[in-house]
């Protein structure tokens, strides 16, 4: 069994007329689960590392169409830059918390969710469970929004030292 964040995912065996049948199961939360607070933070936090991306994205592409239109404004791309690093650096450290709560609570099957009455699986049914490819995927995530977000910080760095040596340039040629 994996409790998400917006569901649970488990398998069910049937018996049909002798023959075992195992299904996957997704079930979505609805107001018959108890659902506990640090699932409604986790599914905030993922929302906010997705809108974060976005933002991140849109400094980043104005920075690049400043500088294919040969503009001659440093600042601008410097705090671009500077702006969807910190967009990103944000997005990676709501990711990063989000996949790894999840991860901890569903590896250690320490759950405060109450499952609806009906349901076929219980709460005492829940023991330590394998990796899913959620941790994966969430790592792998943190991970480009970190690498964009260092090589914004160093293209920005970059900028601004050709800016400091650009009026050294000129002094010696005078």
């Amino acid at each position: 069994m994996h409790i998400g964040l917006w569901g649970t995912y488990y398998v069910e065996t049937f018996n049909m007329t002798g023959l075992n049948l195992t299904v996957s199961v997704s079930a979505k939360f609805n107001s018959s689960w108890g659902i506990p607070d640090e699932i409604y933070y986790g599914q905030d936090l993922l929302l906010l590392a997705n809108f974060l991306a976005p933002v991140a994205l849109v400094f980043s592409t104005l920075a690049t169409w400043a500088c294919w239109t040969r503009a001659p404004y440093p600042q601008f791309f410097r705090s671009s830059y500077n702006t969807s690093a910190v967009h990103l650096f944000l997005a990676c450290f709501c990711l990063t918390l989000t996949v790894a709560w999840n991860f901890i609570v569903d590896f250690y099957g320490q759950t405060t969710l109450e499952f609806p009455p009906k349901f076929p699986v219980s709460k005492e049914m829940i023991h330590s469970k394998s990796v899913s490819y959620v941790l994966p995927l969430g790592i792998l995530a943190c991970i480009f929004s970190l690498i964009s977000a260092i090589i914004f910080v160093i293209d920005s760095c970059a900028m601004e030292e050709e800016e400091m040596a650009e009026p050294a340039l000129l002094m010696s040629m005078v």
